[in-house]
């Protein structure tokens, strides 16, 4: 890596302000910028890295751990080290590519045949995009888990889940807040799967650009101006949780003026919320009873740093599902999400979670229910219509989307597509059903059962199904109704519905 040729004049007119000096070190020997990683998104720090780069855009920029930053400006030695090995280089290649790509995960399937097959995850898809022998796969694996994460073992194991957080300097220049590696054995070899963290916390995403309808919207604005209860997301791997609980958490600070103090406990941190007082979980992740221990320890001290709202970023346990209920039946609004098929199948997952069945009819304690999916959204340059598809559709591909799609505005995928799009899809949006339950709803889901309370909630003003959701979507021409019968079937209230079919005369 070569040192960009920069005048002596140009580094001498750069001044570090007093009040962030100890944030960041301007190296003038051998230029380099380096930041706090900690300190990385503030607004004072962002503005000098813009007046730097601005002035002389090509001096190397550098994320590194305050401590060294601290070593820098006093002189002393540190481990940085700024040049990379061959495998290292190549790491962060696919990681950029990842990036620019928009993939949310690399997966490395290292063993089979003596190959290793290079897979992004793009729209929800598995793409291939490269394949290597295993002796490079294997060397790329150990060279992050040993010498880019933060947090790495002494050794690289192939014979054992291993996890790590990629190091913020090895992520330079891709907009990403962080990068998480895990991976796991197989019958051939192992499995390894980077997740990408986007960085959108100078402009994070808005309900409505995530994909909500205006009702829906509606409905989690009164949630989050309550002042206590539970709102629980519910939805599975990749389903854009976590996106939505970071939006939520940024709305409920903005509807507040910032004066209210949130509190978020995150294993890990997925991206930075403005104002908020962001709890990791600090061990070593790969002991689990380490992890476990810190998470519950964080947990029962919660109240003590005066919380207004609390994050926490999943009920993974019976302890942190009960911590949730007890901080919100203790006067806090309490954000969270866990694993279930629909938003009162929430209720159902919380028993097994061993929350007492008493609690979960109380409308007071939980204030919002909300299941969520992410649907591909078709690039609206190439997609086909009707008229071009229909005869490639199986039978009961063409009768189900005929019986419960506007034929004349459905539109499809165009697997080859075009130059705006990635393979004929445009990006990736929530379909969601979201209920604030109310007394006659918990009424009937404690006495009738599920069906009932939600044919119940079916019937009331602003309610929308995940089905209906979807299907506006369809009929918008937004989505492909084969990819939407994927997360959601497109009879799927039909199915579910208590009432007696009306019958012609």
């Amino acid at each position: 890596m070569t040192t960009p040729h920069l005048s002596p004049d140009a580094l001498a007119d750069i001044v570090i302000p007093e009040g962030i000096a100890t944030q960041v070190h301007l190296r003038r020997d051998e230029p380099a910028l380096f930041i706090a990683d900690n300190y990385r998104h503030t607004a004072h720090i962002q503005a000098l890295v813009r007046d730097i780069t601005g002035r002389l855009p090509d001096i190397p920029l550098r994320v590194v751990g305050l401590d060294e930053i601290h070593a820098l400006n006093k002189g002393m030695p540190t481990d940085i080290r700024l040049e990379m090995t061959p495998p290292q280089l190549r790491v962060v290649a696919l990681f950029r590519q990842a990036a620019e790509r928009k993939a949310s995960d690399i997966h490395l399937a290292i063993g089979e045949d003596g190959l290793t097959l290079v897979r992004f995850r793009i729209h929800g898809e598995l793409v291939k995009v490269d394949s290597m022998s295993r002796e490079e796969g294997e060397q790329l694996a150990s060279t992050i888990m040993l010498s880019m994460c933060d947090v790495a073992e002494s050794q690289f194991n192939s014979s054992r889940p291993q996890d790590g957080r990629i190091k913020a300097e090895c992520l330079q220049g891709m907009k990403l807040f962080g990068a998480r590696y895990s991976h796991t054995p197989t019958v051939y070899g192992i499995h390894a799967v980077m997740r990408l963290i986007k960085d959108d916390s100078d402009n994070p995403p808005s309900l409505a650009e995530l994909g909500f309808l205006p009702e829906q919207r509606e409905a989690l604005e009164e949630m989050i101006t309550t002042p206590e209860g539970v709102v629980i997301i519910s939805g599975p791997t990749g389903s854009g949780k976590s996106a939505t609980l970071r939006t939520l958490a940024n709305m409920y600070l903005a509807l507040h003026h910032y004066c209210k103090n949130l509190v978020t406990y995150e294993d890990p941190p997925e991206g930075r919320i403005i104002g908020a007082v962001q709890c990791p979980i600090i061990a070593d992740k790969n002991k689990p009873d380490e992890v476990l221990r810190v998470w519950r320890q964080l947990l029962s001290n919660a109240l003590r740093i005066d919380p207004d709202a609390i994050l926490v970023q999943e009920m993974r346990d019976a302890f942190s599902a009960n911590a949730c209920v007890t901080n919100a039946m203790t006067g806090h609004l309490v954000l969270s999400t866990t694993h279930a098929n629909d938003p009162i199948n929430i209720l159902e997952r919380l028993v097994t979670l061993d929350v007492r069945p008493e609690l979960l009819a109380d409308p007071q304690l939980f204030i919002g229910l909300i299941s969520q999916r992410l649907v591909q959204v078709l690039c609206p340059h190439c997609c086909q219509d009707w008229d071009a598809v229909q005869d490639t559709l199986l039978p009961k591909e063409r009768a189900m989307i005929a019986a419960h799609c506007d034929t004349g505005r459905v539109r499809f995928r165009h697997a080859s597509g075009c130059e705006h799009c990635d393979a004929g899809v445009a990006g990736r949006q929530v379909v969601a059903e979201i209920i604030r339950p109310d007394a006659r709803f918990m009424q009937r889901y404690r006495r009738e059962g599920k069906l009932a309370a939600r044919t119940y909630w079916l019937q009331q003003p602003g309610s929308i199904s995940r089905n209906r959701h979807v299907l506006k979507l369809i009929n918008e021409g937004c989505v492909d109704p084969r990819a939407a019968q994927s997360i959601c079937p497109l009879d799927e209230d039909q199915r579910l519905s208590t009432e007696e079919p009306a019958h012609e005369h």
